[in-house]
């Protein structure tokens, strides 16, 4: 089964997302000004199994999903990434492929 990693968790309803894998944190809610040594640490942890079958969910500060979108791409050069669609009160997939980027 895939792993949907949640960026940061705010005690939103995150169910949706079920549907794409098992959910697992990236950030524990870190707290601000960020130890950015700290997040790339917890980012490396956590990511360094990501498939092109998983997908990063972004929910939180913008910061830390690039930071672990980031640190994603070390590991995989096709990142999914889980988008909420306001129409459709729903998760949409988008797929970005940098085997080729340069």
């Amino acid at each position: 089964m895939p792993t949907v990693y949640v960026i940061q968790n705010d005690n939103k309803d995150l169910s949706d997302a079920k549907r794409y894998g098992e959910l697992e944190a990236v950030f524990f809610n870190p707290r601000k000004p960020y130890d950015t040594n700290f997040l790339l640490d917890m980012a490396h942890k956590v990511l360094n199994k990501i498939t092109k079958y998983d997908y990063i969910l972004m929910v939180g500060d913008p910061a830390l999903c690039s930071v672990a979108t980031a640190v994603a791409r070390e590991y995989c050069d096709e990142i999914n990434i889980l988008s909420w669609d306001r129409r459709s009160f729903s998760y949409t997939p988008l797929t970005f492929d940098f085997a080729d980027a340069e």
